[in-house]
């Protein structure tokens, strides 16, 4: 009698077991003996910014650090909530002195690019970036997403830095350097 007992506590007992693994999302949690281990390097994901950032020069590291979360990593922007391409811009790759003045001090629409009409406004940087940081990120943005602009160097910042201390409020497209 003692044994039918026991037999019955087992059983109940794996009967609770697989009810409780069933009830679980256990899936990936066990493996086949076939499984090979996977290894998963901590610092691959460091390893990788930094290959992309030497690949674009160290304007493609600030520009995925600080632009990329509004204009995207392929520059498309999203005009639908007021933010830009600068994908195939003209004024990104035109006369370096806007995308710097931009930079700079902010940019505040309406604007229209592409056929769309975008009303928002970007930040400035100033206070945040250097010169050497601007000219690098314009660089890079003004010869990646399809854009042929020429480099842009820390002096370029540097004079119109100078020269618009004085701005307090970010350039519509009129009033652009």
């Amino acid at each position: 009698m003692q044994k039918f007992g026991i037999r019955i506590v087992i059983v109940g007992l794996t009967l609770s077991a697989a009810v409780f693994l069933a009830a679980c999302n256990v899936e990936g949690f066990f493996t086949k003996l076939q499984d090979d281990p996977v290894w998963v390097d901590p610092n691959a994901a460091a390893a990788e910014t930094a290959g992309a950032a030497d690949a674009g020069g160290p304007g493609k590291g600030i520009y995925g650090r600080i632009c990329a979360a509004c204009h995207l990593g392929s520059g498309k922007g999203v005009p639908g909530n007021n933010i830009p391409p600068l994908a195939g811009s003209a004024l990104a790759s035109g006369d370096a002195n806007k995308p710097i003045g931009i930079v700079l001090h902010g940019f505040r629409g309406p604007i229209e690019r592409n056929g769309v009409k975008i009303n928002g406004q970007m930040a400035a940087w100033k206070d945040q970036l250097s010169d050497q940081e601007i000219a690098d990120v314009l660089t890079y943005v003004r010869g990646a997403f399809g854009n042929s602009g020429s480099a842009v160097t820390p002096d370029e910042v540097k004079t119109l830095r100078e020269a618009t201390a004085s701005r307090t409020l970010p350039y519509a497209e009129a009033e652009l350097p």
